[in-house]
């Protein structure tokens, strides 16, 4: 057998066929960038709102690092900080909270960030540093120095009032630098030194690990290789030390991580599901095949007008791969001058069409492009595979034609019909439709592109106009404002929860008399000491939650109170709620139809939620048709607990070991009706206690 290399033949044949096609070329070529355009133009907008999304997100999450490690020892953080998957790292520490009546709306960090930490916190100061360790200095955001009265002046000393475990006092500190605080960020921040942090802990007398276990401690955050696994490495890199963060009654081995929810692939692979994965991909496929049917048009007129010629090739001894061959190398050249032009002209439409797009969305900001390479390499590949698909069925029709079919072939083929003849008056529109019938195939294809090219605008503005904001704040936002005294506005709010703040009722009353006020209701909280008698399971497994140790535990629990069925005490915080209120409550088990009844005996179990609004079923232990016990505490008393005898105070009982106990309380009995999550702006926000909701007129009141 001879064989003979011809590959330098078929390109030659190539070159030359490419070049005798120039006004084909040129459609082709237009063909091809106006499909790159729209893959360009689509992800150009999608990654640009995502990441207006995120932007958002992230601010109120504080910072975009993908997660972190909370509550660290220094060995453990010392020991987690270079494992490799860990691609980089800050570190922070909490000194205390700021307080005073200034700060009364603020919830105010004073702790230390390392730069890149602050970094990812956006807390880059705009004028000065970040302060320097064995210093007092300190670098503030300009909002808060305006509550403190500050003048923003390097080296200008000022006081800041804070709380650390308990303790009230006022710190001194030389203003280093400062920043401007985002709005949507919910904490001010005042950074100082490391070492100031331990000087703070070492005069207020705290020893680490401190009761609040945010002071002091290490908290460390990571980026990862990527933010679409963020939970998965976060535990593998556990594992790897020797940690873990499933079981926290093992204290020993428990460290409690968090993800950034902030960002929308972690989300996505958190949440997705077989219908919203075959959405998009389904998505995908459409948009791919209208640029298919736009290119395949165009390679399908190129064969037939040119299949005498591959006829031809035939009669000389090419085969029909290498006419295949020919065809492709054609169809890539091509793909060399459409791709890049439609990669350029669709990113400056989508650099166009995203602020758009957002200014439609009730009020979204879009204050970034997306550069993204993702953008460009996306759309390449999805424009390069469609060319390729579009141009296989003609170059299979090309590579089966014979030189005898090739020479007699007309479009369209012969019908086999008797052709009657007429006497029909000539008109454009009658050879239109005659032309259009030569081909019903290639009128079908036609048809299709256009009408997918109309699909995809109209999904276009069905997207663009159909985002409700309502609907995205609707875990966020309960009502167009909420009037409450500003303590409540504070992230940490136990004082509002035992009736510190009340809000006086002449105040109520004077914006109803307003008038413009189309609904509303009150949420009334906690006036008094409230404690359950919860099952004893229960109440270890919540505080095996916060890292207490077994023998922690044991000792808490040997001088609790006690029912004769085994049940122990707990605190517990109450809500009372008004028909308007329960309505803005999600219910996942029961009705909360019997706490709207007037003199109900009905309550509601209120479950706490991940990041992701999912339901956390081990965050209570009441279930639907369960009775409660929750005793009303007038005043407790101080007992002794070896001898049982009673003190009038702390400072009477001294050194010796004592415990608390009701002395004047009442009980009251409630039926559970409901399991539910109380949304953020309507909560305590605070936790560690078990929760439980009423109706506004229980019968004891």
């Amino acid at each position: 057998m001879l064989c003979v290399s011809n590959r330098a033949c078929i390109r030659a044949l190539s070159a030359k066929s490419f070049q005798a096609s120039r006004t084909r070329n040129i459609i082709a070529v237009l063909a091809i960038a106006l499909t790159t355009i729209l893959f360009t133009t689509l992800f150009t907008v999608g990654l640009s709102i995502n990441e207006a999304f995120q932007q958002s997100n992230f601010r109120q999450a504080g910072g975009y690092s993908h997660g972190g490690f909370k509550y660290l020892t220094e060995e453990q953080y010392l020991d987690l900080r270079d494992d490799p998957l860990i691609e980089a790292c800050g570190v922070r520490r909490l000194a205390g909270m700021g307080t005073g009546d200034t700060l009364r709306k603020n919830h105010v960090e004073v702790c230390w960030a390392d730069a890149q930490d602050a970094h990812w916190m956006w807390l880059d100061p705009i004028q000065g540093r970040l302060p320097r360790e064995g210093t007092n200095e300190a670098a503030a955001d300009l909002e808060l120095l305006h509550l403190l009265g500050v003048q923003p002046e390097l080296g200008k000393t000022f006081t800041m009032p804070m709380e650390v475990e308990g303790q009230s006092i006022e710190r001194t500190f030389t203003l280093c630098g400062w920043w401007e605080k985002d709005p949507i960020v919910t904490a001010n921040m005042v950074l100082i030194s490391e070492s100031e942090v331990d000087a703070i802990l070492h005069d207020t007398g705290v020893v680490l690990p401190a009761r609040d276990k945010l002071i002091g401690s290490w908290h460390l955050d990571v980026m990862l290789s990527g933010p679409y696994h963020i939970q998965e490495e976060l535990n593998t890199i556990l594992a790897s030390h020797g940690y873990q963060s499933q079981d926290p009654s093992q204290a020993e081995s428990y460290i409690d991580i968090g993800v950034n929810w902030g960002y929308t692939a972690a989300q996505f692979s958190a949440k997705a599901d077989p219908m919203t994965i075959l959405t998009v991909a389904g998505l995908l496929l459409l948009i791919m095949f209208t640029g298919y049917l736009i290119i395949y048009n165009v390679f399908q007129i190129s064969v037939v007008n040119d299949i005498r010629f591959y006829g031809l090739l035939k009669t000389i001894g090419t085969t029909g791969r290498q006419i295949k061959s020919i065809l492709r190398r054609q169809a890539l050249t091509l793909c060399l001058f459409g791709i890049p032009l439609g990669c350029v002209v669709g990113w400056l439409i989508g650099a166009k069409l995203s602020p758009f797009i957002m200014s439609r969305m009730n009020g979204m900001v879009l204050d970034t492009i997306s550069t993204s390479t993702w953008i460009f390499v996306g759309s390449t590949l999805f424009a390069l595979m469609t060319v390729l698909l579009s141009c296989a069925r003609p170059a299979r029709m090309a590579a089966k034609v014979s030189p005898v079919e090739a020479v007699r072939y007309t479009e369209g083929g012969h019908s086999g019909k008797k052709q009657k003849k007429g006497s029909k008056s000539f008109s454009i529109l009658r050879m239109a439709a005659a032309n259009l019938g030569r081909s019903k195939g290639k009128t079908f294809v036609t048809i299709l592109s256009l009408t997918l090219a109309v699909v995809l605008l109209q999904m276009t503005a069905v997207f663009t106009g159909g985002f409700d904001m309502d609907k995205y704040l609707a875990d966020k936002a309960v009502s167009d404002f909420i009037l409450a005294d500003a303590a409540y506005f504070h992230n940490n709010v136990q004082s509002w929860s035992m009736g510190g703040s009340v809000l006086e009722p002449r105040i109520i009353q004077s914006v109803r008399d307003h008038g413009g006020i189309t609904d509303g209701g009150l949420v009334y909280g906690q006036t008094a000491q409230v404690v359950e008698y919860a099952p004893e399971d229960w109440v270890r497994h919540a505080m095996a939650q916060w890292g207490n140790p077994e023998e922690n535990i044991n000792a808490n629990l040997a001088h609790v109170s006690r029912t004769e069925d085994g049940r122990v005490m707990d605190r517990v915080l109450t809500y009372g709620m008004e028909p308007y209120v329960l309505d803005r409550l999600t219910v996942y088990e029961g009705d909360l139809s019997k706490l709207k009844e007037p003199g109900s005996r009905a309550a509601a179990a209120v479950y706490s939620y991940d990041d992701y609004g999912e339901i956390e079923p081990d965050s209570h232990w009441a279930k639907v048709g369960d009775t409660v016990t929750l005793r009303y505490v007038s005043e407790w008393e101080l007992y002794d607990l070896e001898t049982g005898e009673t003190y009038q105070s702390a400072e009477e009982a001294g050194q010796r070991p004592y415990n608390t106990r009701p002395l004047v309380y009442r009980d009251e009995t409630f039926t559970v009706a409901a399991v539910v999550t109380v949304p953020n702006t309507l909560s305590y926000r605070f936790y560690g206690s078990d929760q439980f909701v009423m109706g506004p007129t229980p019968s004891w009141r």
